[in-house]
């Protein structure tokens, strides 16, 4: 799903078109390249996604601690229900901390997504992009997710069909909020010609795209977002109740 969002995105001769649409470029991959087509680019974030995830959590999780022992954990932002400020910063921090990490690992996948060679001098193209988009959906995930918890009174966290539900959902609710980012990074990172300029403005991919091309892959981007968040989230909490019981925390 998320080869399929990065060709409609980011790759010539996917991004307009007739038949198109997310069901046309998988007819379109599987005519050409077969299944493996719908794996290109799997590699970097094998690799590396658990990288850049683990430090967001972690310093996620030591930022908001020091703040509680501060005391700022009961500092709430007005007309938000409850939300802590120290969520905000914690997010703001742990999401950088993985752009940091992930802008390479996006890099290279998006460039295999896209049917190219990654060079490794490039492998910061699309920071500019890569760290908003990244700050912004995390930031919004942690604060959602925690408002979840506190609207529910932690019972949506507790079984795993609504946990997997609720990291899911928000997350994918998240991530439309940013949409127009993805869908510029993708382009800044694969390289996107626009009209035979090899390297448009910001400002010009704006204009090609137009308000709705903005939004482009959308649909299995969606699809992929809640499916892989709202399954981390279970392993995690698996994973973290393991390590709890054999006394490694």
């Amino acid at each position: 799903m998320d080869t399929i969002k990065a060709k409609m995105q980011a790759q010539v001769g996917f991004m307009t078109g007739q038949d198109m649409g997310m069901l046309g470029v998988c007819r379109k991959v599987w005519q050409t390249e077969g299944v493996r087509g719908f794996f290109r680019g799997v590699l970097p974030p094998l690799m590396g996604s658990s990288a850049y995830r683990s430090a967001q959590f972690a310093v996620f999780e030591a930022v908001y601690t020091r703040q509680k022992e501060l005391g700022w954990d009961e500092v709430t932002i007005p007309g938000t229900g409850g939300l802590a400020f120290a969520t905000v910063l914690a997010g703001i921090c742990g999401s950088s901390t993985r752009a940091v990490i992930e802008s390479p690992i996006e890099y290279a996948k998006v460039k295999r997504q896209t049917g190219q060679s990654w060079q490794f001098h490039e492998v910061y193209q699309g920071f500019f992009m890569q760290l908003p988009r990244t700050v912004g959906m995390m930031t919004l995930i942690f604060c959602g997710v925690d408002s979840v918890r506190r609207w529910s009174h932690g019972e949506a966290l507790k079984h795993p069909h609504w946990q997997f539900l609720t990291w899911g959902g928000v997350s994918m609710v998240s991530f439309w909020v940013i949409w127009p980012l993805e869908t510029l990074k993708n382009q800044v990172q694969a390289g996107t010609a626009i009209d035979g300029n090899a390297q448009p403005t910001l400002r010009q991919r704006i204009a090609h795209l137009g308000p709705l091309g903005l939004y482009r892959g959308i649909l299995p981007g969606s699809v992929s977002v809640f499916m892989r968040n709202g399954t981390a989230s279970i392993v995690m909490s698996l994973a973290q109740r393991k390590i709890s019981e054999w006394g490694l925390r």
